[in-house]
């Protein structure tokens, strides 16, 4: 059965070239990071005059970019990402199915199973991944189990070096998957320590839990780490520096060498604008300067926002989205707390949608949640308000978006801002009876009542095909995102990724801390792989979309196997550039040619590349 998946797989493949005719071997190379895709002009009732001294601004909110214990009262999640490049289709090619071996994600520690508190070498990362160099001054985040009759707070940590205890503390919180964790962060400083170390850790060292610790053996994990030395581009990268860029609305950070250090002056007026059409949206002016941490690192969905905001910026945008309505999105995530303090994740996340126009683009958002009815991907709203993060990102996002936008067609923005700015986590039992009982007070019906009238909308309304193929396309493409993630990055992750507040690792952390990632061949290969998907869906090539994610999920489902003739290109192309010390970030296949967009350490520009199959291989023909 393997071999006959296989063969239809390949045969797809090989078709994909005669069911696109506009795809042909002199098309353009991929877009450079530097060619933005045009935005509208910022509006013309601008924001005025702003605060210029960080120090005279009045008070920032205080909510964090750490997730509390409390649920309701959590930051948003990392929310969608960065531009696509805007290659042609990907044609197959034409070489048979050779079977090519990357390096198992399995080979990393696996957990074991315990029913009490415990800890294995599993549920311990160390930050700068993958690498640490010395110098580095090492995060130690820890994810044991913890069953659920106690309270996280409640269990201590300990961290030894070498014998030497560095840190000792409480563990923090649940995060967004309700996973005990605890961050101690830039414990361990390596200045002048390379080579062999062995680190130590021990929960409840004091043996001061018995209810729920039935095996103290299985609190302690001892783990030889390596510190090594930076050299070449490593050292180079050791070495980045923080610049900062004033401008009207912000104070824009990114770091030395990156794309967003290279592509800044086109970043400054995108920024510009995205921030006046999330003032403008909700109607208010900004009480000060935003803090914007541009980012040369995927982090779950592309960004965060607490007091700041974080978003990544990458040449190898294997996340898709648009950076326009990410920069909008996570810029009302810090505007909206000027009015709304207390508001709950389910109606913050959806007026971001909402203000951004789209979730990863511009898009009618009653078409999508008719899309979302109509695919039976709808979550009831009292489900989907009580426990948010759970719910597949996409189809939790689009439907809050859909129903705050019905809320404010409905009854226009000032009324639903009365009511968004009243809605607490205290005002009911759950969040949904919170929600419940500011509806009946600002629009005169319970949850249900509406709930059942917007269905009706929907239902009226009928669901556009295109617009349902672009939704199942999606929310796939994110489901196998987060797959790759969670095989070869996990530290990427959204539901589990270490979210520091920007601001304390431009003092006290490493610039790695938000740049460093994992960077072998099979992270290069599946990153171009999505890249590639991501822009046959842009561009409405729904089934060329799903034949390059189908060879992805073919690739996680076998440990790093590479067996599909797509699959196998793709590795080819990235091993041939790689020997001339190319670095790939979006590739595009016709048969046999390529064009790709490439950096060459320690140069950051972008360079086209076009490459040729010659037998079995893969050569550059130009650079």
């Amino acid at each position: 059965m393997q071999r006959i998946a296989f063969l239809l797989l390949t045969i797809l493949a090989l078709g994909l070239a005669s069911c696109n005719p506009q795809t042909s071997v002199g098309a353009p190379p991929a877009q450079s990071a530097a060619d933005l895709p045009t935005q509208p002009a910022a509006p013309t009732n601008t924001l005025g005059p702003l605060p210029t001294d960080p120090a005279t601004q009045p008070p920032v909110p205080t909510d964090t970019v750490i997730p509390p214990t409390d649920s309701a009262t959590q930051p948003p999640v990392p929310t969608d990402t960065l531009i696509p490049p805007t290659e042609p289709p990907t044609a197959a090619p034409t070489s048979s199915p050779t079977v090519e071996v990357a390096p198992s994600p399995t080979n990393s520690p696996t957990h074991i199973a315990a029913t009490d508190l415990a800890l294995d070498a599993a549920d311990v990362v160390f930050y700068p991944v993958p690498v640490i160099y010395a110098g580095d001054k090492v995060t130690f985040q820890l994810l044991p189990h913890v069953p659920e009759s106690l309270r996280v707070g409640d269990v201590n940590a300990a961290i030894f070096v070498d014998g030497v205890q560095i840190v000792s503390g409480a563990l923090d919180r649940r995060n967004w998957n309700g996973q005990a964790e605890g961050i101690y962060e830039w414990a361990w400083d390596t200045t002048g320590l390379a080579g062999q170390h062995q680190i130590e850790i021990i929960l409840d060292p004091g043996d001061t839990i018995q209810d729920g610790d039935v095996d103290p053996a299985n609190n302690r994990v001892t783990l030889n780490t390596t510190v090594e030395v930076a050299s070449g581009q490593a050292a180079l990268d050791a070495a980045a520096t923080w610049q900062t860029t004033e401008i009207a609305c912000c104070f824009v950070h990114v770091v030395s060498d990156t794309a967003a250090a290279r592509d800044l002056p086109t970043l400054l007026p995108l920024l510009e604008s995205a921030v006046v059409q999330s003032a403008n949206r909700m109607a208010i002016r900004p009480s000060q300067k935003l803090n914007v941490y541009l980012i040369d690192r995927i982090v779950g969905q592309g960004g965060f926002a607490g007091t700041d905001m974080v978003v990544s910026y990458v040449d190898r945008r294997y996340a898709g989205g648009s950076v326009y309505e990410l920069l909008v999105h996570e810029a009302t995530h810090i505007l909206d707390q000027q009015f709304a303090p207390r508001r709950i994740t389910f109606l913050a996340e959806g007026l971001a949608v909402w203000a951004s126009g789209g979730h990863y683009k511009a898009e009618d958002l009653n078409q999508r949640a008719a899309a979302l009815l109509a695919t039976g991907s709808y979550v009831p709203l009292a489900q989907l308000i009580d426990d948010f993060y759970p719910v597949q990102h996409e189809i939790g996002y689009l439907e809050a978006g859909g129903f705050v936008t019905y809320l404010v067609d409905r009854g226009g923005w000032s009324r639903f801002k009365e009511f968004y700015s009243d809605v607490a986590s205290d005002d009911g039992a759950t969040l949904s009876a919170a929600v419940d009982a500011n509806l009946q007070a600002y629009y005169g019906m319970t949850l249900a009542q509406l709930e059942s009238e917007w269905l009706a909308a929907l239902q009226s309304r009928p669901a556009d095909p295109l617009v349902v193929d672009d939704l199942k396309t999606t929310v796939r493409y994110y489901d196998v995102v987060r797959r790759y993630q969670a095989a070869y990055d996990p530290t990427a992750h959204f539901l589990s990724a270490w979210l520091p507040h920007p601001n304390q690792v431009r003092e006290l952390g490493n610039p790695a801390d938000l740049t460093r990632r994992p960077e072998e061949e099979i992270n290069i290969t599946l990153e171009v792989m999505l890249v590639a998907a991501d822009t046959a869906a842009r561009a409405g090539d729904y089934s060329r979309a799903n034949v390059i994610l189908d060879s992805v999920e073919n690739i996680l489902e076998n440990d790093g196997a590479i067996i599909d003739p797509m699959a196998t290109s793709y590795q080819r192309i990235v091993r041939a550039a790689a020997e001339y010390g190319y670095e790939l970030h979006a590739v595009t296949l016709d048969g046999n040619t390529a064009q790709a967009t490439a950096t060459q350490a320690p140069d950051i520009r972008l360079k086209n590349l076009v490459m040729e199959m010659r037998g079995q291989e893969w050569v550059i023909l130009s650079h």
